[in-house]
């Protein structure tokens, strides 16, 4: 499960490095989901059929979450 010591008191490269971490997670979500919803992207990328851009974006949505649980993993 989640492992809520990682909110702790922590040195501060640990706490850098957690707030990029989680940075990182919202960058891909919002990417995941812009790969979904977003109109003016599916202009842009209109070489990619719409079931391999809701792909990318599913892939993308889950990649974030992995990193996210593996953050939560770390000493």
């Amino acid at each position: 499960m989640l492992n809520f010591d990682i909110f702790k008191q922590k040195s501060p490269k640990q706490r850098f490095l957690l707030i990029l971490g989680l940075v990182t997670f919202a960058l891909y979500l919002v990417m995941g989901l812009a790969f979904i919803f977003w109109a003016p992207l599916a202009i842009r990328f209109n070489f990619i059929p719409a079931w391999g851009r809701i792909a990318i974006g599913v892939f993308l949505i889950f990649y974030a979450f992995v990193r996210l649980l593996s953050l939560g993993r770390r000493d």
